[in-house]
């Protein structure tokens, strides 16, 4: 049965890709602890490789390498923007907790906007301007309890709004690529860095049950939530999909903190909270296009 995305499901669609990317932490934290978080990623990587694979054969009438070499470039470039976001979300939350992790991810917005105001120029309208300001003060709050036991947790996580804002950008044109094809070179790319850093950092000896993990973080809360996302994002508002892609950043900690008992601290709820609030903010308001 194929999915059939158009303007009235569509939202319903992007909670769906949401809510599936938010079980990311979990299922990180369930890992035994054993091996590196670059065999995680390694195996997240095969997952969302044999998702792609499937989408690519079943998915659709385009032939395989059609859907891979049209816009090619742009698909490697993606893979990679994704594959690096991939990266430093796995070495983030292996270092802080998972609130921190997704509240500085969601930071990804106004990174897009300021991006493109320096090098598209493209106006920046008044309540992103607060927006961005307001989000700024809720990281100033969250970071009162940082330590230096945190800075390359931290350093990773705040480079994920960062790629995701450089990915907004350099990718904007009318070319019609397949989704699937950015899924595919996210999963080969991805794999590469998994294989590089394991061999660096002490080999590939990892528990069965650590792998299927990786393979189900990979394989199926991104393998089938980005597909989902990219289509379902077609016809919904940009600023609804903000809104809707809160339920990742929302539910997230809640998962980790109901099953594995990872409560942030106070500063990171309020700075948050703060994060949010900006989020909401600038997607609920009309623009109000300024120099």
């Amino acid at each position: 049965m194929r999915l059939s995305f158009n303007d009235r499901n569509g939202a319903a669609f992007i909670f769906l890709a949401g809510t599936l990317f938010s079980f990311s932490p979990l299922l990180f934290r369930w890992t035994s602890g054993e091996a590196s978080e670059w065999l995680f990623l390694l195996w997240r990587s095969v997952g969302i490789l044999v998702a792609s694979l499937i989408a690519l054969m079943f998915g659709s009438a385009s032939r395989p390498v059609q859907a891979l070499t049209v816009g090619l470039k742009k698909n490697i470039l993606a893979g990679a923007l994704m594959a690096g976001m991939s990266t430093a979300f796995i070495v983030s939350i292996a270092r802080i907790d998972a609130a921190t992790t997704l509240f500085l991810q969601s930071l990804a917005p106004f990174s897009a906007a300021l991006l493109g105001w320096v090098l598209l120029r493209e106006r920046v309208d008044v309540h992103t301007w607060a927006a961005m300001a307001t989000a700024v003060a809720g990281v100033v709050i969250m970071g009162t309890t940082w330590d230096n036991s945190s800075v390359a947790g931290i350093s990773a996580a705040a480079c994920i709004p960062l790629m995701l804002g450089v990915y907004t950008v350099l990718l904007r044109d009318a070319e019609q690529r397949d989704p699937r094809a950015q899924v595919f070179f996210t999963g080969v790319i991805g794999i590469g860095i998994g294989l590089i850093a394991g061999a660096v950092t002490g080999g590939f000896d990892l528990p069965v049950r650590d792998a299927l993990l990786g393979v189900t973080s990979g394989g199926v809360l991104l393998g089938v939530g980005l597909p989902i996302f990219n289509a379902a994002g077609r016809h919904v508002p940009a600023a609804r999909t903000s809104l809707l892609l809160l339920s990742e950043i929302v539910l997230a900690p809640v998962w980790v903190w109901l099953v594995v008992d990872e409560t942030p601290a106070g500063s990171t709820v309020a700075g948050g909270a703060v994060i949010l609030v900006a989020l909401v903010w600038v997607a609920t308001h009309p623009k109000v296009a300024v120099s």
